[in-house]
């Protein structure tokens, strides 16, 4: 006999950039959405679409979440909750809340590049500890840079200016928003449950370097290389700069191995293969170069 697998779904922190409930709508598969009370982010959603259901709670209520979770019968949470600002804090309490109603399975707000020893995604590694201490499977995904991000992390949105805080000559990983959602939905679907149950999966759209992507732009666009991001009308310039920079050492694949400080180009996309037959969409697509 075949391994049963989930059956039901729930996503909190349903934004803009990942189409995870969109994913499993195209898919036919029901999933609730739990937004924050004042949130307006599922304005995007079908209003119509009888595989959907939208409720909305207070993320900081573990109590509140968990009736949610237990009423519905969740199987799996999925979190996007940025962590940026305050989704450290807003996903331990998340988990508490998914532990006590019984979900089986936490796939927590990772969607980058395997964890260094600091910063952000050190965070999210210890979010991933957390979870395990208190008995919560998770499944963690890499998926390194969306293609959409291209031109924020170089500063061109801003600047005009696709500007290299690096050598530029280092391959990292990349992958389409819409195929991250889409894979998320896939694998949750048709792998059974001991295939995801404390899983790392890496996937890969597009393996390239910054320098082969800013010649993408055909000269439409200066390449400026530096030493950092301009601050002056930057946001957030020095993450940008300090994830460029991984581009050097090669942890900005799915591939980089934090311990041993190396990276492996077949580990980067060593788990596309579970979404068969699908065709990864390129940077010069999402882009439209």
């Amino acid at each position: 006999m075949s391994e049963a697998l989930f059956k039901s779904f729930a996503i909190v922190g349903a934004g803009p950039h990942i189409g995870i409930p969109i994913a499993f709508l195209a898919i036919g598969t029901p999933i609730l959405v739990i937004a924050r009370p004042t949130s307006k982010n599922t304005s995007a959603l079908p209003d119509n679409d009888p595989n959907l259901k939208v409720v909305r709670a207070d993320y900081t209520s573990a109590s509140e979440v968990s009736a949610i979770l237990r009423e519905n019968k969740v199987d799996v949470l999925i979190s996007t909750v940025t962590f940026f600002f305050g989704g450290v804090v807003v996903q331990d309490v998340l988990a508490d809340a998914a532990k006590e109603a019984g979900v089986k399975l936490f796939v927590p707000s990772e969607f980058g590049v395997s964890p260094p020893a600091a910063g952000l995604a050190h965070e999210k590694h210890a979010f991933a500890v957390y979870a395990k201490s208190i008995g919560l499977p998770t499944l963690r995904v890499y998926n390194g840079l969306f293609h959409d991000f291209v031109p924020w992390v170089t500063a061109l949105t801003e600047t005009g200016k696709f500007h290299i805080a690096s050598k530029g000559d280092m391959p990292g990983s990349f992958t389409a928003i819409s195929d991250v959602a889409g894979y998320v939905a896939h694998i949750l679907t048709t792998q059974p449950r001991s295939r995801l149950l404390d899983v790392e999966v890496r996937i890969e759209g597009q393996r390239a370097t910054l320098s082969e992507i800013s010649a993408l732009y055909k000269g439409s666009v200066p390449v400026v290389y530096c030493d950092a991001l301009p601050i002056e009308g930057v946001l957030a310039a020095d993450v940008r700069t300090s994830y460029q920079q991984g581009f050097d050492v090669g942890a900005a694949s799915c591939g980089w191995d934090p311990d041993r400080k190396m990276d492996d180009a077949e580990l980067a996309s060593k788990d596309n293969s579970l979404w068969e037959g699908h065709r990864w969409l390129t940077i010069g697509e999402v882009l439209g170069l």
